[in-house]
């Protein structure tokens, strides 16, 4: 088990592939972590899953609602099937940074994680589209040009739209932060 890990945890584009777009990636080179630290999957974690692939924005858009509403409509078999998985990514650190974009807090908080989990987690919930938060450290960033994620409560404001935050160096600024003050609680 490493201290610390960073991981991102956002909607599926597309569901057959896990990968890092190459501005997440980017996103996690500018950490101050070691490469150990930063988990190169997103959600659920399936390193077997397809190669990264660009998805239009139409196409992503309606994946993402269709996941928010299968999320609602089918909440404990679909807590049931990615819960395991994204248990054992999370309890591979004994701390770890949440980088969950758009839907991605509302799905970490509908998988119903434990508390001695949720205890581990620090989220920066950019762009963040949740009704059902975990409860855990969580830092909402929204932007006064992301209009979808202003319709929710945010702690922080920074220069984005819904479609850059990972660009804001104002979100790097405050996962900096996080991450000296977790890699102090050691």
């Amino acid at each position: 088990m490493t201290a610390l890990q960073v991981l991102h945890l956002t909607g599926q584009s597309d569901p057959r592939r896990c990968a890092l777009s190459p501005v997440q990636h980017a996103f996690l080179d500018d950490l101050p972590v070691p490469e150990n630290a930063k988990v190169r999957l997103n959600f659920p974690y399936d390193a077997t899953s397809a190669p990264y692939r660009h998805t239009p924005l139409w196409l992503a858009s309606l994946r993402h609602a269709l996941l928010f509403l299968r999320v609602r409509l089918l909440r404990r078999p679909w807590a049931r099937r990615h819960r395991p998985a994204v248990e054992v990514q999370l309890r591979a650190a004994d701390r770890t940074l949440v980088l969950a974009g758009s839907i991605g807090l509302d799905l970490l908080g509908r998988l119903d994680l434990p508390s001695d989990l949720l205890d581990r987690l620090t989220v920066v919930a950019y762009g963040a589209v949740a009704a059902r938060a975990p409860h855990c450290r969580t830092v909402r960033v929204a932007s006064r040009n992301d209009h979808l994620a202003r319709w929710w409560r945010h702690d922080v404001e920074v220069s984005a739209t819904h479609l850059d935050y990972l660009a804001s160096p104002e979100l790097a600024g405050l996962c900096r932060a996080l991450l000296a003050d977790l890699q102090g609680a050691r």
